[in-house]
Parts: structure tokens; C-alpha cells; sequence
């Protein structure tokens, strides 16, 4: 055979081993980009159900959100996927209805009895003994159930001045409750006490009619003296041992009554110390004393000038 023969076979047998190589090389891609597509579709696929599954979560808890705090009435729809959330919305309007639809009448006895009780409260707090219990002179308010009255009976508080300051006083007595007691001290330079009782006799009284009467009585009978000297009385009046005790005066102090109750009432005394409150009567003269020793022992200073 000769080679001019050979030669087209040899050209068609690789013409068709090129076109087979070809057609494979398609195929191959073909199956690669396919595979690719699949596979890219799988993804997506997978992707898009996640983010279903992420977005429906979010607005879930949106809708429980908005029906909980923002709106009052759930429609149909609503209640019927989120039922336990309308429920305690119904509830509180009800409640509320409840309450704001009562007459004005039921409203004003409810008010009306709970201010009662709130009465009630503070007055069996001031009944109590030592618990709200006190006494009031010029003003002045002093907690407790035992009460000495010290009054300058100096011939400077003669007239209007003693008058007034024995009303007050017996105001202050006439506001005592059942079971306070008190006793009366004057000074001048001498010291009275109450009846003209000795130290030795020394007792409290209640302030019944009878016992007031008796203290009015004594109080008109009382002859004013000379000087301004408090400090034997207010030393009688800590040993009594009360609760409080009122000073009152209208000039300056002429003894030793701050240095006196320095030593025997200090706050740094191992003894309790007890409160003076002091009342300055129409008179310039004497105020400094007096407001000290209201300020050393845990008193209140009161003032009164001429106008009042």
C-alpha cells in the first residue's frame, strides 16, 4: 500500500480522536459547571431557609414587644398567636375600669375613711405615754408626761407681764392630757414652789379643774420680788427629774445659773440630760443668757417682744 493511501486514513482517524477529545472536554466542562450551579443552588437554598427561620424569630418577638407595651386592644390575629400576651392587657383595663367608673360618692367614702384611720394612727400615737406626748408654753413644744414651769417673779415682770405670762401658763395646763403631771417653781431672790410646798413635799400634780384653780388662785396671791436669780430653782427642778422644763424670764440673770447647769445638766454628764426651754418676756435685756442655755441644754429659745 503505498503512502499516498495512508496518508487520508491516518488525517480521519485523527480527526476523530480530536473531535472525541473535544466533545469530552465539553462534556466535562459541561458536568463541572452543572455540579457548580448544584451546588451553589444548594447553598442558596439553605441560605434563604436560614434567613426564613432568623426573620420570622425577629418578628415574633417585634409583635410581642408592640402588643405587651404599645397596644392595648389585640385584633383577632394577634390574640389568636400570641394569646398568653392579651390577656394580662384585658385584665388591667378592667381594673382600671373598675376603678374609675365608681361613683363620686363611693370615691369620696373610700377618701373619707382612709383618712379616718390615718387620724385614728396619730391619735393613738399621742396617746401613748412618751410617744408624741407633750406640752406647748409661749409656742414652745416639749415631748413628755412630766413638765416643770420655772417663771421669773421678779418685780420687772409686774403688770401686764406677769398677767400674761400666768394666762399662758395656765393655757399650757389646760392642754395637758390624762396622765402628765406638772409643778410650778418661782424665783426672785428668794425661791417659791408651787402651794408654798417645802422641797421635802415636793410633788407633781395632775391638771384637773380643782387642781387648776388652785394654781390660779396661788398665782394671784403671789407677791413679786427683787433680782433675777433662777439658778436654785432650775437646780430644784433637775432633781424633780422631768421630762422638760420651761424658763421663763424678762431680764438678764444676776447668779451663776449657766455655769450651775453646765456641771449639773452637760450633755457629757453620765446623767440624762434634760431638756430647758427658755421664753425671753418683752424686755431687751437678758435675750444672750437665755438663748444660751437653750442652745447647751437641747432646748429652744422663744421671744416675745412687746407687740405680740
Amino acid at each position: 500500500m503505498s503512502n499516498d493511501s495512508l496518508q487520508p486514513k491516518i488525517e480521519s482517524r485523527g480527526g476523530n480522536a480530536i473531535a472525541f477529545l473535544s466533545s469530552l472536554v465539553v462534556h466535562v466542562a459541561l458536568l463541572l459547571v452543572l455540579a457548580c450551579i448544584a451546588y451553589q443552588a444548594g447553598k442558596d437554598s439553605q441560605g434563604v431557609l436560614l434567613v426564613a427561620e432568623q426573620g420570622e424569630s425577629q418578628d415574633t418577638a417585634l409583635d410581642l414587644l408592640q402588643t405587651f407595651e404599645l397596644t392595648p386592644h389585640s385584633t383577632g390575629e394577634e390574640a389568636e398567636h400570641t394569646p398568653e400576651v392579651s390577656v394580662p392587657e384585658v385584665v388591667l383595663e378592667i381594673e382600671l375600669k373598675e376603678s374609675f367608673d365608681q361613683p363620686a360618692s363611693q370615691i369620696s367614702g373610700l377618701v373619707a375613711s382612709l383618712t379616718s384611720l390615718s387620724i385614728g394612727e396619730v391619735s393613738s400615737t399621742l396617746e401613748t405615754p412618751g410617744q408624741g406626748r407633750g406640752a406647748s408654753f409661749f409656742g414652745t413644744y416639749a415631748e413628755g408626761n412630766r413638765f416643770i414651769y420655772v417663771l421669773d417673779s421678779s418685780r420687772s415682770m409686774k403688770g401686764d407681764r406677769w398677767v400674761y405670762a400666768c394666762n399662758q401658763l395656765l393655757d399650757s395646763l389646760n392642754g395637758l392630757k390624762e396622765g402628765q403631771e406638772f409643778f410650778i417653781i418661782c424665783f426672785d431672790l428668794k425661791t417659791s414652789f408651787l402651794f408654798n410646798a417645802l422641797p421635802p413635799k415636793m410633788q407633781y400634780f395632775t391638771a384637773d379643774d380643782d387642781t387648776i384653780g388652785r394654781v390660779r388662785r396661788w398665782l394671784r396671791g403671789r407677791l413679786l420680788g427683787e433680782d433675777t436669780m433662777p439658778a436654785n430653782a432650775l437646780r430644784a427642778a433637775l432633781e424633780f427629774n422631768p421630762d422638760a422644763i420651761f424658763l421663763l424670764s424678762d431680764g438678764e440673770l444676776r447668779d451663776n445659773t449657766v455655769a450651775m447647769l453646765r456641771q449639773v445638766n452637760s450633755a457629757s454628764s453620765v446623767y440624762r440630760q434634760i431638756p430647758i426651754h427658755t421664753v425671753h418676756l418683752f424686755s431687751p435685756f437678758g435675750r444672750e443668757s437665755l438663748e444660751l442655755i437653750a442652745m447647751e441644754n437641747q432646748g429652744t429659745f422663744t421671744h416675745i417682744d412687746g407687740n405680740e
